[in-house]
Formats: structure tokens, C-alpha cells, sequence
């Protein structure tokens, strides 16, 4: 199947793992980045005549896909990686998703409002970025020296969703232990070899995915550090074993309290912490990278594509 691929491409993560999950199934893909090139999407579309276009959460991309349509007989699907508060908060993709055969998301609260605007709504979890995000290839004593801590945080803390973490983050700043952060107000954001790095010789990684009241619905971080080997804290929500099975990760805490009690638990419990860390890498490399997130909306499509 050839896949027209409308996805940022230049900051080297979703849009390639995408690319490298299609391709990884067999199938052959033309990419445009979405946020630098949108304009380029219906040129390309008719050079290269594709079964399939995938888009990304890029407004511009409803007129590009309006002409496609017009002139190529190719399915149009969305995967939202990401969630908000409620849908409104989306109404600038409306146009976008309405033009969409398909229409996935990675929350599971939403999808009855979202089957208003689109009634082919999937809930499609994250996943793992697999070709990037593993055991780091080798760790210096440099990187011990950096990355070493007793937990490790890489995020966001101040905008929409976030804002909630930040009772949590003063509250392990408030304990006597060796806490490290990145990502926020100067420090740096880490991704790739150094993210796998920092996530391995952090012995807890919080996660606190944002938006908890949409259910069902985890950040890519948590994929991320399973993924290269860390032992994983995540905020309690519910629909959480729908998504992590038991014994891969931890996530029963929803207070202040409850944070500090689990991180002092694991702290004192290595061997626990690194069998769950050691379940979680397995799980997720076996049952939940990119390739199987593709894998499954082709299967929720295929009465519809030439696969």
C-alpha cells in the first residue's frame, strides 16, 4: 500500500516513527512535513498516488486534503497524539476531521463528542517510539554524574493540562532525596540517546500524564521511558490497566500524600522496582510500539484500503 504521510517531520520524532512503523509493516510512504510544507501535500498527492493519506493535528492541511480528494480515490485518516480538556478546545481542526474516513485519538472520555463531528472515532492509545527510544548504547561516567538521581522528571509544569503537577513537584522538592528536572524554565528538554540515558540511571521516572479526567489516555513519555528501561510512577486515572498491565508500572498515588509515600516505598525496594521496570520493557516492546499502533487502525480500516 503507498502511504501519503502529512506529519512534522523535522523535529525527528512522531512524524519519522510514523514513517519507520508503515514502513517496518511493508508498505511504501511519501512524507511531507506537515508544519513546514503543508502546501506541498496536494503536489505530492498527485505524483505519487497514494491508497492512504495520514494526517497530523495541522489545520492547514483541510484545504490541501479538500483538493485530494477531489482528484485522488485514497482513504484520509487523523491520529491526534495528544489530548485537551474537551474537544472544543480542537475547533480549529473540525474542518480537517470532517474530511477524515478515519478519525483516532489517544483518550477514551472523548469519543462520544467527538462522533458528533466524526463518527469513524477510534481510541487509539500512544505508543512506543521503538527505533529511538531503547536502552541507551552506552553510559560514561559522565553520564552518571549528569543523569544519575533518585527521580527524574522531564517536563512541562506551567501550561494548560500541566499546571496540576506542580503541588506534585514542590512535594518532592520538599523530600530529602536527589531530584533532577528537564525540560522547564532553563533547563534543557532531552530526547533520544540522552532521554534513554537520563531515564535509565534515574532509579524512579514520574510521568504525570496531563489531562487525568480524560481517562484512558497517557502521555508518550510513559511509552518513552518503558521503552529505554526506567522504572515508571504515573498519576492514578482510570482506565489505566486498559492501557499498562499490571506489574509493568506503578501508578497509585493521586495526592501529595500518596506521591511521597510510593516514592519512598520504591526508593527502599530496588528489587521490586527493577522487576517492574524489567516487566514494563518487555510488555512494551512486545505489545505497543508505533509499528503496533499502525498495525491496529489499518485493522480497524481495512474493509476500506488496498493492504
Amino acid at each position: 500500500m503507498k502511504v501519503l504521510l502529512l506529519f512534522p517531520m523535522a523535529d525527528g520524532q512522531t512524524g519519522p516513527a510514523i514513517k519507520y512503523a508503515f514502513e517496518k509493516l511493508g508498505h511504501k510512504v511519501e512524507a511531507v512535513d506537515a508544519k513546514l510544507n503543508p502546501r506541498k501535500s496536494h503536489f505530492t498527492a498527485i505524483h505519487f498516488e497514494p491508497d492512504l493519506i495520514f494526517c497530523s493535528r495541522t489545520k492547514e492541511l483541510a484545504d490541501q486534503v479538500r483538493l485530494i480528494k477531489l482528484v485522488i480515490d485514497a482513504k484520509v485518516c487523523m491520529w491526534n497524539v495528544d489530548t485537551r480538556t474537551n474537544i472544543a478546545e480542537w475547533k480549529h481542526l473540525f474542518p480537517l476531521i470532517k474530511l477524515c474516513d478515519y478519525h483516532f485519538i489517544v483518550d477514551s472520555k472523548t469519543i462520544p463528542e467527538w462522533r458528533k463531528i466524526n463518527n469513524n472515532t477510534f481510541w487509539v492509545s500512544q505508543g512506543l517510539q521503538n527505533e529511538v527510544y531503547k536502552k541507551p548504547l552506552t553510559i560514561t561516567d559522565e553520564d552518571r554524574k549528569k543523569y544519575s538521581c533518585d527521580v527524574g522528571w522531564a517536563g512541562d509544569i506551567d501550561s494548560g493540562g500541566h499546571i496540576f503537577r506542580r503541588s506534585f513537584i514542590k512535594a518532592v522538592k520538599s523530600m530529602d532525596i536527589d531530584f533532577k528536572v528537564w525540560g522547564r524554565k532553563g533547563k534543557s528538554k532531552i530526547y533520544n540517546e540522552e532521554h534513554n540515558k537520563m531515564v535509565s540511571l534515574s532509579k524512579i521516572n514520574l510521568a504525570m500524564s496531563g489531562w487525568p479526567e480524560n481517562e484512558g489516555y497517557v502521555s508518550v513519555r510513559d511509552y518513552k521511558i518503558l521503552g529505554a528501561g526506567g522504572f515508571l510512577l504515573e498519576l492514578d486515572r482510570k482506565r489505566i490497566h486498559d492501557i499498562f498491565p499490571v506489574g509493568t508500572m506503578d501508578h497509585y498515588y493521586h495526592s501529595s500524600e500518596s506521591f511521597m509515600e510510593r516514592i519512598r516505598f520504591y526508593l527502599i525496594n530496588p528489587e521490586l522496582r527493577k522487576s517492574r521496570a524489567d516487566n514494563g520493557y518487555c510488555w512494551v516492546r512486545a505489545n505497543a510500539t508505533y509499528t503496533h499502533r499502525i498495525k491496529e487502525m489499518l485493522n480497524i480500516m481495512k474493509g476500506d484500503l488496498k493492504c
